[in-house]
């Protein structure tokens, strides 16, 4: 399809559906550069293999989008937390069980980092979880690896349970482990300005929408006392009827890693440097190299 209202040049937009251009992480320079100049975008689909799309980056237009699936139907592309390390993990299987308990053995799983020595936190901390939940919590703890002052924050305030969950918020919206979510146009319409014919594909970026920096202030700043403040939620797992229902599990293994990591005395450091997923749909790391080291 050729190029509507909207496009942008290759050097920023052609980049978002190709792998390399995530190697060292989420290209948020292009996304920040995109948004303030052309936030409704037609990418072409070719570097990912797949169909041309409008790529929609704003928050405001990503929420309208969101909340009118009349308009834009959601496309189902694969499980909904993604597949697991070496398992095939049918529905029925007894050991599945494990995997959706809604009271996650966090503190046993951290065990498996030995005191002083390096490890590899996604192939062997968090190897038994689901794809999604492993990178949200892998995400979740470079986070605070990240920001130390800020962990050093919720320790002192860990009693604080509102503290805590809106720690587990803004770790979300900071890290986003799904980067888009694709939608099908139902009829003419539009978006940010662009039109839409019936038909067209959408790809809703969640990442981006949760680093906009007219909702999100200092959007690259790790804030946890942030969604204590009134304001608009982060779009981590959609939003409405249609939103993501892996969203509660996502939240209540991340909040119990949370809660192990502040109780555990010492602190979690880098062991080596980490090493992103190369994708474009889904933000995790390949490896991510960690030590606990006394306090």
């Amino acid at each position: 399809m050729p190029r509507r209202r909207g496009a942008s040049p290759v050097s920023d937009a052609g980049a978002l559906g190709r792998a390399d251009a995530y190697a060292r992480g989420v290209p948020h320079g292009r996304l920040e550069r995109l948004r303030s100049r052309t936030p409704v975008v037609w990418l072409d689909g070719t570097a990912a293999e797949r169909p041309g799309a409008w790529a929609v980056l704003r928050y405001a237009d990503v929420h309208h989008a969101l909340t009118h699936p009349e308009l834009f139907s959601p496309q189902v592309d694969g499980p909904l937390h993604g597949p697991l390390t070496g398992q095939a993990a049918p529905p029925d299987a007894p050991e599945d069980a494990d995997l959706i308990d809604m009271d996650p053995p966090a503190r046993a799983m951290l065990a498996r980092i030995p005191s002083g020595e390096p490890v590899d936190f996604v192939g062997e901390v968090a190897r038994d979880l689901p794809e999604t939940v492993r990178n949200t919590l892998a995400g979740g703890l470079y986070a605070l690896l990240r920001h130390p002052a800020e962990y050093a924050r919720l320790r002192e305030g860990q009693a604080d349970e509102t503290l805590v969950d809106s720690a587990v918020e803004e770790m979300l919206r900071w890290w986003t482990p799904v980067l888009q979510v694709w939608r099908t146009v139902q009829r003419g319409t539009d978006v940010g300005g662009v039109p839409l014919l019936a038909g067209e594909q959408l790809t809703l970026w969640l990442v981006s929408a949760n680093h906009d920096g007219d909702v999100f202030p200092d959007p690259g700043r790790f804030d946890p006392e942030r969604f204590l403040r009134p304001g608009r939620p982060h779009l981590c797992f959609g939003f409405g009827y249609r939103a993501c229902m892996g969203a509660r599990l996502a939240r209540v293994h991340l909040r119990a890693m949370l809660v192990a990591l502040l109780e555990r005395p010492g602190l979690p450091r880098l062991a080596g440097e980490p090493v992103p997923l190369r994708s474009s749909t889904r933000r995790g790391f390949a490896h991510l190299p960690v030590r606990w080291t006394p306090c």
